[in-house]
């Protein structure tokens, strides 16, 4: 009826305005809601926060570009770096020498990369968007740490996690991952507490309360970088507060502050106190705490290692999260491994290639230093400034620790990058409108679909998980027969070669764990399999091959009954020699071991090792009777140790809460 008239023209438009509005408004809705929720759950570190994470990025880049043929414009060169870390990403994994793991990171990455472009365009066409983010942040730390609270009084962890914990496990405690979104936290916090006069001192006495849960997390690297982001925001104050008055109102704030975080570490401690031991601060800052100084040895044995990793590989990395699958090649001391290596660059080098190191480092350096650009006397005015000191934080931190793959503080990491970047006044051009459409769009239905394929998967594996939990063998193979399709399989392909073995099902475990080899042949555990397997079919020197193949690629400081096994074999082959020609190494790796469970290194009287290491005690007793005597003397020490750390451990109070 309207349709050739000026009134019909206005109602279509008005029309395809009211469509628009509830995706605009869903997405403005969901990105502090979605990260309100993966917080409070486990922090995001399971696998359904990744895969949501996906959906949410597809949800917002096409509100972003549906019906539009023209967008609010994006730097070119921050486009193409942006773009062009989340590519070589993509390469990296198909060039993985680990493919069994990394696809969560290809899928966190892009979409990640996609929320920020969203962000950066659709954010700051509403500026409540950006007030709605700081209150969830507010919301969401103040229950993340009530949640802790209970967590730190009621369970028997000794530092305050937040919700970065996982109840099924009880080792899966992650303080450090709590104190580096604590870093992102507190300067939002800050801007929340000082946006309104009305209630301000409550305001400043949760600020307070947020300190106080900074300080019980133990995290020596995140108090040092909170410091930082202190000392950055005070010399931006200095440079553009001169009244008096103003100083002694901050100095009043300052003391609420200061003094409610004191109240809140001291009473805290006090309430654990009644139930478990608590940490000793003077034991955490002089490094003679359980840890002792190997966190910070270790570290610095990460570096290297990455480092050389990485020229090893330097054009794609060995493949998203392949430190851990590779490092232990180069390990000096038991057990002292990690999924990272506490550098985000390094990680990147290791993982993905030095190219893609400098394509995040010049993204993250483009935005960073172009706000740096700005007047510091108006900057303390900006509200800015503390997404600003919240990122600067982070990424100081990131260089000693990672911490990024919780989705809880990766999300809120790029969310405020994106509120820096678009701020800055760009000088470069912009590229073709339509042409960058394309690719953010392809770039979010390529990865939704894939994480709908990899999902099936994912579900038919967890199902094969839990029947092979209850022992239910036959079950499992079922299931994970139904899944072998996966690119992120993880550990099945190990599973079902286990499984394999155990039922006598020799060929088809051994075709398993060549299945598993072609995804991931950096795993000692697989060659460990192969040698057990072997063992079993009485093929000696087959088996010696692959427990010498598992005991170079890093089972030497993981697994001692690896060296257990290479003499077993040569025992069984009858070769003496062999033996004595490697004995030093054999008796000396011994030694390493049964000092390790006597200073409980890494948890270590707790594991299968005390019994391997006490079987190779045996086992060399037996080759050289003469020294009898110092083998049992080591297998002696070795069990006495681990039967007092492990009465510790059943003497412990039990948690409250699981």
């Amino acid at each position: 009826m309207f349709q050739n008239t000026s009134m019909g023209r206005m109602f279509v438009h008005v029309d395809e305005r009211v469509r628009r509005v509830p995706l605009t408004t869903l997405c403005l809705w969901a990105v502090p809601v979605f990260f309100v929720a993966v917080l409070l759950w486990k922090g995001g570190k399971s696998l359904e926060s990744t895969w949501l994470l996906v959906a949410l990025a597809w949800a917002c880049t096409i509100e972003q570009w549906r019906g539009r043929k023209r967008g609010e414009s994006i730097s070119a060169l921050l486009w193409c770096l942006l773009m062009g870390f989340v590519a070589w990403t993509f390469l990296s994994f198909l060039h993985s020498k680990t493919a069994n793991y990394g696809f969560d990171e290809v899928l966190q990455t892009g979409s990640l990369a996609l929320i920020f472009t969203w962000v950066v365009r659709r954010g700051s066409s509403d500026q409540t968007f950006f007030e709605r983010m700081v209150y969830a942040v507010t919301i969401a730390t103040i229950a993340a740490g009530v949640i802790g609270a209970f967590v730190y009084i009621l369970q028997p962890v000794n530092r305050f996690v937040g919700t970065f914990f996982d109840f099924r496990f009880h080792t899966d405690y992650w303080p450090n991952a709590w104190a580096q979104y604590l870093l992102l936290a507190w300067p939002m916090v800050t801007l929340w507490a000082l946006g309104k006069t009305e209630h301000r001192s409550l305001r400043l006495i949760i600020l307070g309360v947020v300190f106080g849960w900074l300080a019980l997390s133990y995290s020596r690297g995140a108090l040092i970088a909170s410091a930082g982001q202190l000392v950055l925001w005070g010399a931006i104050f200095i440079i553009s507060r001169k009244s008096m008055k103003d100083w002694a109102e901050y100095a009043k704030r300052i003391a609420i502050v200061a003094l409610t975080a004191s109240f809140v570490f001291s009473i805290t401690n006090q309430m654990r106190a009644s139930v478990f031991d608590v940490q000793s601060v003077s034991e955490k800052v002089t490094f003679t705490a359980s840890e002792g100084s190997s966190s910070v040895s270790e570290r610095r044995d990460f570096w290297e290692q990455a480092i050389d990793l990485s020229f090893e590989e330097p054009l794609f990395g060995w493949g998203p999260y392949s430190f851990r699958f590779v490092q232990p090649r180069l390990q000096t001391s038991v057990l002292a491994t990690s999924d990272h290596p506490h550098n985000v660059f390094l990680k990147y080098a290791m993982e993905r290639g030095w190219i893609a190191v400098i394509l995040f480092a010049g993204f993250l350096g483009l935005i960073l230093l172009g706000f740096t650009k700005q007047d510091l006397r108006t900057r303390r005015a900006n509200p800015l400034i503390f997404p600003f000191l919240s990122v600067v934080g982070v990424t100081a931190h990131n260089l000693i620790d990672y911490n990024l793959q919780f989705v809880g503080v990766a999300l809120l990491f790029w969310v405020l990058l994106a509120f820096i970047a678009r701020s800055v006044k760009w000088e470069t051009s912009c590229l073709p409108v339509a042409f960058v459409r394309f690719v953010e769009v392809a770039l979010a239905s390529v990865l939704l679909i894939l994480a709908v394929i990899e999902g099936k998967g994912l579900v038919l594996s967890s199902f094969g998980r839990h029947a092979e939990g209850r022992g239910d063998n036959a079950e499992a193979l079922e299931w994970y027969a139904a899944a072998e399709d996966q690119w992120f399989s993880r550990d099945m392909g190990l599973s079902r070669a286990q499984i394999l073995i155990k039922q006598s099902g020799f060929m088809q475990g051994s075709k398993a764990l060549e299945e598993f080899k072609k995804m991931n042949a950096e795993d000692y555990r697989v060659w460990k399999l192969e040698g057990d397997l072997s063992a079993l079919q009485g093929r000696s020197e087959e088996a010696l091959i692959a427990y010498q193949t598992a005991y170079l690629l890093g089972g030497r400081y993981n697994d001692i009954s690896l060296a257990h096994d290479i003499v077993r074999m040569h025992i069984a082959l009858d070769d003496q020699a062999a033996i004595d020609g490697r004995k030093t190494e054999f008796v000396n790796l011994l030694k390493t071991f049964a000092d390790a469970v006597q200073t409980n290194a890494h948890f270590i009287a707790l594991s299968g090792n005390v019994e391997s290491t006490i079987a190779f005690a045996n086992t060399l007793a037996s080759v050289y009777p003469k020294e009898e005597a110092q083998f049992t003397v080591i297998a002696a020490k070795v069990d006495h140790h681990a039967g007092i750390e492990r009465e510790k451990l059943s003497a412990r109070p039990p948690g409250f809460l699981w």
